[in-house]
């Protein structure tokens, strides 16, 4: 259905009071031609004979002053005769107001077959047999065409109530797609602060990897380390042993030799001195690598509790990340959620615009039948 059908329409006839005895305040139609064809505009005309009411289920409206004239309608195309054959020079057109234009050149307007029963007062042929007063007739179906008319009304009020709340719809979809577009700025920012965290996390993780490396050279300095303190160690019991041999020796030779070369005796001595301070310098070395090792195994301990608080900030980092994300996807997945409900609610408007727009195809279609009647 066309958004702008109900309200803008071309006057094609005009409606002149009819000087009937008072039968009906209704009005005769005049086809007035315009741009080549001849439309049919249904305006609404007030009627004191005839009051139109209309059931719950959209049906068509009756006259309650005067009994409605039986008409059959037959919507398949397949159904349709040919009852009248005007000038073949007569080319007519149906308004597109209720829908697309179907010209019928020649005159030749489809009607619906006669499938009233045999015992019924009278035939679809009004004004032949069996009918009466033709004035009557006309009362009745200028009495029907005032209800179409107020039917056409409330339905063009129908139609502007619903372009009302199409614009309300469309002003709620455009105060969503700006929320949509704020968030989604939101989530730009969100993204640029998230990869500037991941560099800093990249950082920290390349700071990780350096301390970790620091760690293991100096891992590798300390095994180093002990290696050469076991070493010298080694090295150094190894020379007490010559020194306690040698001296074991000397002092044997001094005694050996003391009887002999007493003269000898500072001599010895000073080589015994010598030895001493020898050994001396020797456990001296040795405290000071005792110390080394102490001092490179404290820092062994303060970079394993640097590493440990590393670790435990980027545990952090990760818990905060997983959070982050499992927001948005709850605000993403809200959203989709809106979006979906939104669309629901327009296809029921849109379901109802259609129920509506078959309701004025099938009036159009009552009123062509009393017309083709007449």
């Amino acid at each position: 259905m066309n958004r702008g059908s109900s309200t803008e329409r071309s006057s094609s006839t005009k409606v002149l009071p009819s000087n009937t005895n008072g039968a009906s305040s209704g009005g005769t139609i005049r086809s007035v031609p315009s741009d080549s064809s001849h439309r049919l505009d249904l305006t609404p005309v007030k009627s004191s004979d005839s009051t139109s009411s209309r059931n719950g289920n959209g049906n068509m409206p009756i006259s309650r002053g005067h009994s409605p004239i039986p008409t059959h309608t037959h919507p398949p195309p397949s159904s349709l005769a040919v009852r009248q054959s005007p000038s073949p020079s007569v080319a007519r057109s149906i308004s597109t107001e209720f829908g697309h234009t179907k010209a019928y050149p020649g005159g030749h307007f489809p009607l619906a077959e006669d499938t009233a029963a045999p015992n019924q007062q009278w035939s679809s042929a009004v004004g032949r047999a069996n009918l009466g007063k033709s004035g009557r007739v006309i009362e009745r179906l200028m009495g029907e065409n005032d209800m179409l008319k107020r039917d056409i009304h409330i339905e063009r009020l129908r139609a502007e109530e619903s372009k009302q709340e199409l614009k309300m719809a469309d002003a709620k979809t455009e105060q969503m797609v700006n929320d949509y577009e704020a968030k989604l700025h939101d989530a730009v920012i969100n993204k640029t602060l998230l990869k500037r965290r991941e560099r800093q996390l990249a950082d920290l993780k390349s700071q990780v990897d350096g301390e970790k490396s620091r760690a293991d050279r100096a891992q590798e300095a300390e095994r180093g380390w002990r290696e050469m303190c076991e070493q010298a160690k080694e090295e150094s019991m190894h020379k007490i042993d010559e020194a306690t041999t040698y001296a074991a020796l000397l002092e044997g030779r001094n005694k050996t030799l003391s009887s002999h070369w007493k003269e000898q005796g500072a001599e010895i001595d000073r080589a015994m001195n010598k030895m001493r301070k020898e050994i001396e310098a020797i456990n001296a070395a040795r405290k000071e690598d005792d110390n080394r090792m102490n001092m490179l195994q404290s820092l062994c301990d303060q970079q394993a509790k640097q590493v440990e608080t590393l670790r435990k900030e980027k545990d952090d980092i990760a818990t905060a990340f997983e959070k982050y994300q499992h927001l948005q996807e709850e605000l993403l997945a809200d959203i989709k959620a809106k979006a979906r409900k939104q669309e629901a609610e327009n296809e029921a408007k849109l379901e109802e615009n259609r129920v509506v727009l078959g309701e004025l195809r099938w009036a159009i279609g009552v009123k062509k039948n009393l017309r083709d009647a007449q």
